[in-house]
């Protein structure tokens, strides 16, 4: 029997359908707080959704991760300029890492850098300003101590409990600290063209799906003010228009984005569709990509964008 479902973020069963996905997710919006959320009643458990995986070493997949640090440097530059202002290193957790990529880049921005992942995290990591770990966040605060920043890049709609998640790490902010905190935005222009089968919908992974309305009244709930923003990343503006585009007319979802992200999901396709699927997606996915960048940016006044970028502080 499929157990009774309550709004995530406020427990009301008052609750309608928006729509359902393109893999056959409810999607829905509580009566109650507003917040849209996924009914994952039905979901594979979440070590299948998360498996461990290490990126490949060959020469092409290290040039595509050189070519994309370009978001991460976009990342970093709103980063460094919400971070306080003190002597010595700033200390950094990347809370989900995923494969630590981001962690590392920002060693190499003077930061000293924890990474914590629960799930898809490769090797675990203990280099000079780096610490890489894979467990839950619960049994590793002992030894996480207190950060001047704290990022979530696209993590907190994979939680249920979002409040109680960013309460218990502001607690681990030094006093100036800073919480800095990127979604999906579920009332831009992408998500209402495209619907069920937008890209950063991606449920059963994706369990919330946040409007500016709705992070900020979770960043309130949590005891946390917004103190910056920064409305426009291309990494997740193109991503989200040419994924989406792709998905429309090529048999294998995400395919794009799985190259990219090199975590092995692909190695189950024949070397043909592979090789079909690549050519289709560079074809298909350049001009959508150069016109998406001008899209997003004209967006980025209305916070329409793919994402929604926040700082926040302890209230």
């Amino acid at each position: 029997m499929i157990s009774p479902l309550a709004c995530p973020s406020c427990d009301s069963d008052d609750h309608a359908l928006v729509f359902t996905s393109w893999n056959g997710y409810p999607i829905r919006r509580c009566a109650s707080c507003k917040l849209v959320f996924t009914d994952d009643r039905e979901a594979p458990p979440p070590e299948t959704l998360y498996p461990h995986f290490e990126q490949s070493d060959t020469t092409a997949s290290k040039n595509v991760r050189s070519a994309l640090s370009v978001f991460s440097r976009q990342r970093a530059a709103f980063v460094e300029r919400m971070t306080p202002k003190r002597s010595g290193k700033p200390r950094l957790l990347d809370y989900g890492c995923g494969s630590g990529a981001f962690a590392r880049f920002m060693t190499g921005r003077g930061y000293d850098v924890v990474g914590l992942e629960p799930f898809s995290l490769g090797s675990p990591t203990n280099e000079p300003s780096l610490t890489l770990l894979r467990k839950p966040f619960e049994d590793a605060r002992e030894e996480l101590g207190k950060f001047d920043v704290i990022t979530l890049w696209h993590v907190l709609e994979h939680v249920k409990k979002p409040a109680a998640l960013l309460s218990a790490l502001a607690s681990h902010l030094t006093e100036e600290g800073v919480l800095v905190i990127s979604v999906p935005n579920f009332k831009s222009v992408q998500s209402e063209l495209f619907k069920g089968s937008w890209f950063h919908l991606d449920p059963p992974r994706h369990l919330l799906h946040f409007e500016p309305e709705t992070l900020a009244s979770t960043l309130a709930k949590a005891g946390l003010r917004e103190a910056g923003g920064e409305p426009f990343l291309p990494e997740y503006g193109t991503s989200g228009w040419v994924q989406s585009v792709l998905n429309g007319v090529l048999p294998h979802k995400n395919f794009l984005f799985e190259l990219v992200k090199d975590r092995g999901a692909l190695r189950a396709l024949s070397a043909s569709t592979t090789a079909l699927h690549a050519a289709a997606s560079v074809v298909l996915g350049a001009p959508v990509f150069a016109a998406a960048l001008p899209v997003e940016a004209a967006l980025a006044a209305s916070n329409r964008t793919a994402a929604i970028t926040v700082a926040a502080r302890r209230v």
